[in-house]
């Protein structure tokens, strides 16, 4: 992990990349990661708005 209680954005990217390809569990990959289950899930979930296309700006 990083420095202090921040992850390095690689350490992020990587428990978030091998939970969306591995078929193990959140809970397996977390626990690899030595986090939370809930804090992968958060990183899922922030990485999939991250990925949605914005909106297109409507017209009047």
């Amino acid at each position: 992990m990083g420095n202090g209680n921040r992850p390095m954005p690689e350490f992020r990217c990587e428990a978030v990349r091998r939970a969306l390809t591995s078929g193990r569990t959140r809970r397996e990959i977390a626990e690899d990661h030595g986090i939370g289950a809930s804090t992968l899930t958060g990183w899922l979930s922030q990485e999939r708005h991250a990925s949605e296309p914005n909106a297109a700006p409507r017209s009047r």
